[in-house]
């Protein structure tokens, strides 16, 4: 390839695995291949592996180690805790909450759901991209099964009242999940000061490698199993466990950690200002969405008039962001998220999500800044 590699703004997709993840996890795959269920001692070691990442995995979420299940990332976890909180209260609660702006692994299971009798509701959120509490108070009652609401959102990184909502979702006896997919490694997360029963962890948001995640069970809630089998995962997700994966998960889940304790969370939040303020300042017209609100520190949508998300990232190929969530439909769509918010729909097309990672430099965000603005002024 010719020229310098292309700015890679697109951590909110995926993360590359970190080196140091590779390297823990490389023993796992040759000789340290034992089955963690056999009972002599290289299974037993890799068993005691196998538990310290759930242990490395609870800390970075403030959780009991035991609360902390294996599943195969993101996707699974929402289905499992939004399900299972379905099959729980079958025939007593029949209304399911979400956010109108959750991921589809939420959404889609609640419409899914909905086909089996649920009444499925979805909480409004305010121009900021911010469930809206009001509604909350009306709309969780004690007919409702579970509450979802993602932690931190995917598309423009707004941080979302989850603690508040697990408050009205208790007093009314619910059960409270959240995708916290992309919060966890990006900011502090703490399953008690959240007051959440489930929380969902995906690998590859935090430089593990994809194929891995958990769903956090507050340990009492009466989740039921999901995969049945050899009875693995104390009997609620059976399966001989993919150790590498795993120890990988564990690793990233130890560097994460430090990571949050340093400078790294400032620093990024202080690249995504200087990328926010270069484009605000060159681009007449500019919008950011979510900056009035509590936001990830990696996370800048905005958009510029007259163009498509698409359309503008088409004619900057030295730039490798996204239109809104890696997981909706076509690129030219409207954002959702933006929709919700009550955006309108020439304006919500216009979304680029530029998201930043742990190795995201100045130089970075002042090349993508410079090829973002170039671009718009090409056409105008």
């Amino acid at each position: 390839m010719n020229g310098p590699a292309p700015v890679y703004l697109d951590y909110n997709a995926t993360t590359p695995v970190d080196p140091a993840v590779v390297a823990a996890m490389g023993p796992y795959w040759t000789e340290q291949f034992f089955n963690p269920s056999s009972g002599y001692a290289e299974a037993r070691a890799v068993r005691e592996a196998v538990e310290a990442a759930r242990t490395a995995v609870a800390a970075l979420i403030g959780a009991d180690p035991e609360g902390v299940v294996w599943t195969s990332g993101g996707t699974e976890s929402d289905n499992w805790a939004i399900r299972g909180a379905w099959a729980y209260w079958s025939g007593r609660r029949t209304r399911v909450v979400i956010s109108a702006i959750e991921h589809p692994a939420v959404a889609e299971t609640a419409a899914a759901l909905a086909a089996e009798g649920a009444e499925v509701v979805r909480l409004p959120v305010d121009a900021t991209g911010v469930v809206r509490l009001d509604a909350a108070e009306r709309l969780i009652d004690e007919r409702t099964a579970v509450v979802s609401v993602m932690l931190a959102n995917n598309e423009i990184g707004t941080i979302q009242p989850v603690a508040a909502l697990a408050r009205r979702a208790r007093a009314v006896g619910a059960w409270v999940h959240t995708d916290a997919a992309q919060a966890v490694g990006k900011m502090p997360v703490d399953v008690d000061a959240l007051g959440v029963d489930l929380l969902t962890v995906a690998g590859h948001k935090l430089y593990a490698p994809k194929g891995i995640g958990a769903l956090y069970v507050r340990p009492g809630v009466p989740l039921g199993p999901w995969v049945r089998g050899g009875g693995q995962e104390g009997g609620r997700r059976s399966g001989t466990e993919p150790v590498p994966l795993i120890v990988g998960l564990g690793a990233a889940a130890r560097l994460a950690q430090e990571w949050l304790a340093g400078p790294g969370p400032a620093r990024q939040a202080a690249l995504r200002d200087r990328l926010e303020r270069r484009l605000l300042e060159a681009v007449e017209g500019a919008r950011v969405f979510g900056r009035e609100a509590p936001r990830l520190g990696n996370t800048l949508a905005w958009a510029a008039p007259g163009w498509t998300g698409a359309a503008l990232l088409a004619a900057c190929p030295g730039i490798r962001a996204g239109t809104g969530a890696a997981c909706h439909g076509p690129a030219e769509s409207p954002s959702a998220t933006l929709e919700a918010m009550g955006v309108p729909r020439e304006v919500a097309r216009g979304l680029v999500r530029l998201s930043l990672g742990r190795s995201t430099s100045e130089d970075d965000v002042d090349r993508a800044a410079e090829a973002l603005v170039l671009a718009v002024r090409r056409r105008t």
